[in-house]
């Protein structure tokens, strides 16, 4: 009979070998009990992985629309922030030039003037506010600051105005800058993207159009208003009667102009809602996908003790073996 003999350094080879494999299969049961979840997925799969990659996939997706669900809220939550601040500025004023009267003196019109030129100013400030420096009113041009500064804005009106110190002059001039579509607001004063509506993908079915713009009609509106007696606190040569008229109708038209901001603040308003709710859908979502990926992949915890307990002793054996092997001699094998 043959006889096929193993040298000592193939010896020390396989042992080697074998104690690096029950430290392998150690490893890998210590990691999936602390885990609870397997180590080898394709193993413990038998190779069928095709649904847990597509679990996988959708999980990864979801993750990937919820990012940019928090974004398009925190964009929503801060347009929200500067509406509020600009019609707090626009019912303050309207409250103060509202009381401006005909028996009004020279020096309350003049107040009042001067506190609508600081209300414009803090309206086209909030207006420009940057979140993250990304314009929250640029539209899909992120990148560009909404509105010229305000006293740009009002020096572009003077000039609108030239010489014309009647009332209904300023007033044609200050709404046809505001309103014309080739020119004065539209080209200069605005500064952002005025196409398309800027729209936000929050989940496979679902779209967030983000509708609000510094030149949405309501804030050139509540603009123009302003305007009107931002314009008379500095225009040179302007009667005291028609800066008090103008005054008055700035006033009326701040008035007028509260139902269009409520209204733009309610399809904010509507988007956040509409937000709100996929968020929680996707998050339903996650978590029957989470549980499909525990049921495919965890671990049985006393099973896999058992496991780790008995490949345990199976390398202290190999130790014990091995180290009695390294004290043999030539003299104890006689």
């Amino acid at each position: 009979m043959p006889v096929t003999s193993v040298g000592d350094m193939a010896q020390q080879f396989l042992s080697q070998r074998a104690g690096g494999a029950i430290k392998s299969d150690l490893s890998r049961l210590s990691n999936s009990l602390s885990s609870g979840r397997v180590a080898d997925i394709p193993r413990h799969l038998n190779g069928e992985t095709a649904r847990f990659t597509g679990i996988t996939h959708k999980l990864a997706q979801i993750e990937g629309f919820r990012l940019v669900g928090r974004e398009t809220g925190q964009m929503l939550d801060g347009i929200q922030t500067v509406l509020n601040r600009v019609n707090s500025a626009r019912s303050e004023l309207a409250g103060q030039l509202l009381l401006v009267s005909d028996s009004s003196t020279s020096a309350q019109v003049d107040d009042s003037a001067r506190l609508a030129k600081g209300a414009f100013d803090t309206i086209v400030s909030a207006l420009n506010t940057r979140l993250a420096d990304r314009a929250l009113l640029s539209g899909r041009a992120v990148d560009a600051t909404p509105l010229l500064a305000a006293d740009a804005i009002l020096a572009d009106l003077q000039a609108a105005i030239g010489a014309d110190r009647s009332v209904a002059g300023i007033s044609a001039a200050v709404t046809a800058w505001f309103d014309d579509p080739a020119g004065g607001f539209a080209t200069t004063g605005y500064m952002g993207d005025n196409g398309a509506t800027l729209k936000r993908q929050v989940s496979e079915d679902q779209r967030i159009d983000v509708s609000a713009r510094a030149d949405d009609p309501a804030i050139r509106e509540t603009l123009k208003a302003v305007a009107l007696a931002a314009v008379a606190a500095d225009l040179p040569g302007l009667g005291g009667e028609a800066k008090l008229r103008l005054v008055q109708t700035s006033g009326a038209l701040l008035f007028e102009a509260a139902s269009q901001i409520v209204a733009m603040q309610s399809r904010i308003g509507s988007a956040q809602a509409v937000l709100a709710e996929t968020q929680t859908e996707m998050t339903a979502q996650e978590t029957g996908l989470q549980m499909a990926v525990n049921d495919l992949i965890s671990v049985d915890p006393f099973d896999t003790a058992t496991r780790l307990q008995s490949v345990q002793l199976q390398l202290e054996t190999h130790y014990s073996v091995v180290g009695r092997l390294s004290q043999l001699s030539l003299l104890r094998f006689i």
